[in-house]
């Protein structure tokens, strides 16, 4: 018997509600303190997962048992002789990849929110018996999708499973209910990704651009530290997101997002292809190069580091340059991807106030609590932290003449930390870049991690044989990259960044912006700009077709008041880029973005 055991049944569909049961077969003899994590590794919000238990009870052989709810995430049970049993109702109704649901349709959870921790016992290997539901309560035949380990299942069945520790069982997101399974080989080892209310989609197209991503990431590693991966994905309307974890990872994707057969690869496909690139990257970067300060929590309480663009960040330069070391883009559509990002950091005026240490430090309340300040007061370390490793790479690159990169800095790291777990202290990449290139960086670490301001992207490129242009934005749906020539150029711009079609909301209004001098604010639903009924159209056409210094009329709905406002156009702002390959360059240059990219990994030492 295992010392710990745990059953998890999805009991209660209609109600949302899953039944849990933990069994401690021998329990603290001065009473047993147990607790539900109030955060999971790789989302860095406190989520209290304990909200959601609606009952708790103990029992020993049969016979109830005291135990007390000490504070919002641990309790105590009296001391008790003989194994110890504690069950739980938690309701289940959130669709992140962050938590748990459960409905007819389809179940999904991570073990932070159904487990609870035995403390004093987090060492100790458990099993864990997944239950099926009652056939008339679900829709469909039921199967389990996890990494965990099964004992006593079939493949893709509901039966025991095994965990080393509670670390593991943590590590290891399930999916219940229908869906397809797609198998391939990556790094000559079995992959899959299981795919829920997918719909038509065309699995041979998916399995081969996914084999080709994950080659192209395990061989800047030079080796996959698992012997199995499973991606979960769950396909609604709208939906997107990933959280990652050591064998596998859960995302969610839009519908549109999948392949649809005609061999194109549409924009949104290839948005999902980063998707699932950046999750896989994390299973090195993140899953097994950890924080020091994340390694080292109970997950009871936040966990502050300064490095956290070091992770997603970093992450996020390697998920779309792996797409493009895979073969799924060419060139010219990776410089698109880049230059969204640089559009995104140059529309954020956040970046001349908060440093990207501070981003990655505060991003448990200023990053994953955004308030309608957020816009003009924070940057992204995900965002500016892609671009700064960019920037990182690439000039490594020029000062070492490519005898050093990023890549090389990864695989430091791996095998110095991440082969063998071993928590990494803050700051650690700056030393081992300075370490490796020879180069001394800490006037570009303090310029680009420690001080407000911008990344000098566009010199770099050109060193490379990039051209990058900053133009005014040709509409709310530009958000940077290649556009056709025959798009008309704007005249003025609205500062309107709404989301939706008809009465959109404003999304953020921007410092010194036309509508916040007009006293608009985030969250306002436009109903009319110059006496037409407000759609994004409208407003393209209102910037296309008006000139700066005008003054329009703009109605707007805030809680119930209908309010008119005069909008006094401003100059179009360039504040969008785009990034070509140069025609004429250097041969140095030439050599450069050869090396940068071309379809491999910098060869090793």
């Amino acid at each position: 018997m295992s010392p710990l055991h745990y059953r998890i049944e999805p009991a209660e569909p209609a109600a949302h509600r899953f039944h849990v049961a933990l069994t401690i077969q021998a329990p603290d003899p001065s009473g047993q303190w147990l607790a539900l994590p109030a955060w999971i590794p790789g989302s860095y919000l406190v989520r209290d997962f304990a909200r959601n238990v609606l009952t708790l009870m103990a029992e020993v052989g049969g016979e109830p048992v005291a135990v007390e709810q000490v504070d919002k995430d641990r309790w105590r049970v009296e001391p008790v002789d003989g194994p110890l049993t504690v069950m739980l109702e938690v309701h289940a109704y959130d669709t992140s990849v962050r938590t748990a649901y459960l409905d007819t349709e389809r179940g999904f959870f991570n073990a932070t929110s159904l487990c609870l921790r035995v403390i004093g016992q987090e060492h100790l290997p458990c099993t864990v018996d997944l239950v099926a539901p009652d056939a008339d309560a679900v829709t469909g035949h039921w199967r389990v999708a996890t990494s965990m380990r099964p004992i006593e299942a079939e493949p893709w069945g509901f039966g025991r499973y095994g965990c080393e520790h509670y670390d593991d069982l943590i590590d290891h997101p399930v999916e219940l209910g229908v869906f397809d399974v797609v198998e391939f080989e990556a790094g000559g080892r079995p992959h899959a990704i299981a795919m829920t209310a997918a719909g038509r989609y065309d699995s041979d197209a998916l399995a081969q651009d996914i084999a080709r991503i994950c080659d192209a990431q395990i061989a800047l590693f030079g080796e996959l530290p698992c012997d199995r991966y499973l991606f979960l994905n769950n396909v609604s309307a709208d939906g997107y997101g990933g959280l990652e974890h050591r064998y596998s990872s859960a995302l969610a994707s839009p519908r549109r997002a999948m392949p649809d057969g005609s061999g194109r690869r549409t924009d949104d496909y290839v948005n999902f292809l980063g998707l699932v690139s950046h999750e896989y990257f994390h299973l090195w970067n993140v899953r097994r190069l950890m924080p020091a300060a994340v390694a080292h929590s109970d997950l009871e309480a936040a966990a502050y580091f300064k490095d956290l663009w070091a992770y997603e960040g970093v992450t996020s330069y390697y998920d779309d340059l792996g797409l493009l070391r895979a073969g799924v883009i060419d060139p010219a559509r990776y410089l698109d991807l880049l230059a969204k990002q640089m559009t995104r950091l140059e529309r954020n005026p956040g970046r001349y106030r908060q440093t990207l240490a501070e981003s990655s430090h505060l991003a448990w309340t200023k990053f994953y609590q955004q308030d309608a300040s957020a816009a003009n007061a924070i940057v992204s370390y995900y965002n500016k932290g892609a671009l700064v490793a960019c920037a990182l790479d690439l000039m490594l690159r020029r000062e070492t003449d490519g005898q050093c990169s990023l890549d090389h800095v990864m695989r430091t790291l791996w095998s110095r930390y991440g082969r063998a777990m071993k928590p990494i202290p803050d700051g650690t990449i700056e030393q081992v870049a300075a370490e490796l290139s020879g180069l001394d960086l800490g006037d570009f670490f303090d310029a680009m991690i420690r001080t407000p301001g911008e990344v000098p992207l566009p010199d770099l490129l050109a060193d490379f044989g990039i051209e990058a242009q900053c133009r005014p934005a040709v509409g709310p749906e530009d958000a940077g990259g290649r556009q056709a020539a025959d798009v008309p150029v704007p005249r003025c711009r609205t500062g309107l960044t709404v989301r939706g079609q008809r009465q959109p909301r404003l999304v953020n209004v921007l410092d010194d912006s036309p509508a916040q001098q007009a006293g608009l604010a985030p969250g306002d639903r436009l109903v009319a700009v110059d006496h037409e009924e407000a759609t994004p159209a409208v407003i393209k056409a209102v910037e296309q077709r008006c000139s700066a210094g005008e003054t329009l009329t703009v109605h707007v709905i805030r809680g119930d008041r209908l309010l008119e406002r005069p909008l006094t156009l401003a100059e179009a702002e360039p504040n969008t880029w785009t990034l070509t390959l140069a025609d004429a360059t250097s041969d140095a240059a030439h050599a450069r973005r050869a090396a940068w990219l071309g379809s491999t990994v910098a060869p090793t030492e």
